[in-house]
């Protein structure tokens, strides 16, 4: 049983890294594209509704995604009734986003955003049909086919929306991505899997799954709610613009903070979920975790933050300088983005959903506090308080799996404290010798510090390097053993 899950855990990193870096690689890609034939404000206008998108879309999950993961032996039935209890509230909150869609343009001062709200709402609706469907292949692990309708599907959505800006139609070239992306994973899911459901809806059934899943859909709304009232807060207090800065930061941003530790956490899920009883088997597991993911993204984080401003003009062009003092302050907090959801999901493996969902109020609510104090001291005092508040999190969190889990602070401390400070001082030494001693290419300067980097890892014996080194030539074997 043991060897047969880690086959699948090994199986599914692969095609859930495929999946992940496709997905950035073409996101990237688009983004790019769009953001040399878009203005800054387009990508504002998004980011102003986008709380009412992410508070519907909570609702329309449920918290009975994770819950059908968690639970042990998910049938049918279970499949189901959910996947109509979605469909539902995704067609009620979609009526609720076009009644107040003229509302949300009255409050920003932007009557475009009332037709775009209630078309990038049906986004909600086609969302609700084929959540189902990936959850069912993430709990089964199976990576594949999941990795193809979230690569084709986004690829078609891309190119449309690049047509459409190019010719000139600009917020609605966003808001065509969504939606086509939308329609094509409905397509794609049906084609590769068949799956449809029963016409049944089991209230006990719902009623199991709510018991776990209710508490993560309070704590996730919560959450959501007030990540995203950072955008509303920036739309209203600031301007469209200055929100399309903070948007084109955080999307660069979640490139490096989001997607790696996206992948092991979409694939370790699972894996926490069967092996929630052995508890010194999660721990090491977890903690395996920990080390892959900060040698790996502090790096990254590192050089990004000091080369930030040559490579956003290089990317975006220099309508997009203001961004780079956002991005740079967002690099600081990934650094507790990239390991935080390692142990809220170890928590929620565990069955304490109920904990995650009560500390969530302590949580987000002193986001809230953190923007409210903030807002007062401009745009950089912002993002700084955004920083603050990924810390804050990242320390309830592992308070919690500690408590839970049973993985030490301590131990979390002693396994990512090293990368880290290997990776300040090599981003110190390099700052102060290309801006005080000798004119350093942006470029040379990234290879530079990789090389140091590396080299320092070995000589001082990272237990980092050797786990890295493991899984890539686990990958490698399994990969050429199984090809596909």
């Amino acid at each position: 049983m043991t060897e047969s899950l880690g086959n699948k855990a090994i199986k599914g990193t692969i095609w859930a890294s495929i999946d992940r870096f496709g997905m950035m690689g073409m996101q990237f890609v688009v983004n790019l594209v769009l953001a040399r034939l878009l203005a800054p404000s387009d990508f504002g206008a998004i980011g102003m509704i986008m709380i009412f998108i992410a508070i519907s879309q909570v609702f329309v999950d449920g918290g009975f995604g994770p819950a059908l993961i968690q639970k042990k032996h998910s049938d049918q039935t279970d499949f189901s009734t959910i996947f109509f209890w979605n469909c539902g509230v995704g067609v009620l909150l979609y009526g609720v986003i076009f009644f107040i869609a003229p509302a949300v343009g009255k409050f920003y001062d932007m009557p475009i955003l009332s037709p775009v709200l209630r078309v990038f709402g049906i986004s909600l609706v086609l969302n609700s049909i084929t959540g189902i469907q990936a959850i069912r292949l993430q709990k089964s692990l199976a990576f594949k086919p999941l990795a193809a309708v979230n690569v084709l599907s986004y690829l078609i959505g891309g190119i449309t929306a690049i047509v459409m800006a190019f010719y000139g139609n600009g917020v609605w070239s966003l808001v065509t991505l969504t939606l086509v992306s939308g329609v094509v994973r409905i397509i794609l899911f049906y084609m590769i899997s068949h799956w449809l459901p029963n016409l049944t809806f089991s209230y006990t059934s719902f009623k199991e799954l709510f018991g776990f899943g209710g508490y993560l859909l309070c704590a996730n709304l919560l959450q959501n709610a007030c990540k995203n009232v950072q955008g509303l807060i920036i739309g209203k207090k600031f301007s469209a613009s200055e929100m399309g800065y903070y948007s084109q930061a955080d999307k660069l941003d979640q490139i490096t903070s989001y997607s790696l530790p996206q992948v092991i956490v979409q694939v370790m899920y699972p894996v926490y979920a069967q092996i929630q009883d052995d508890r010194q088997r999660l721990i090491s597991t977890m903690e395996m975790n920990f080390r892959v993911i900060a040698f790996v993204i502090f790096p990254i984080l590192a050089t990004l933050i000091l080369v930030a401003e040559p490579l956003i003009t290089m990317l975006y062009g220099a309508k997009w300088l203001p961004a780079v003092p956002y991005f740079r302050i967002l690099c600081c907090g990934g650094i507790f983005v990239c390991l935080t959801n390692i142990n809220y999901y170890a928590v929620a493996a565990v069955g304490k959903s109920r904990s995650l969902f009560m500390w969530s109020f302590y949580k987000w609510g002193m986001l809230l506090l953190f923007l409210i104090a903030g807002m007062n001291f401009g745009m950089t005092a912002l993002m700084w308080s955004i920083v603050a508040s990924h810390f804050n999190i990242f320390i309830v969190n592992a308070m919690l799996s500690r408590k839970w889990v049973g993985f030490p602070m301590m131990t979390l401390i002693k396994t990512v404290a090293p990368i880290g400070t290997l990776s300040i001082i090599l981003t110190t030494c390099i700052f102060i010798l290309s801006n005080y001693c000798i004119t350093i290419h942006w470029g040379i300067q990234i290879a530079l510090f990789f090389s140091l980097y590396m080299l320092l890892a070995y000589i001082f014996r990272f237990k980092a390097v050797q786990d890295t080194a493991a899984i890539l030539k686990r990958l490698a074997s399994h990969t050429m053993q199984r090809p596909s």
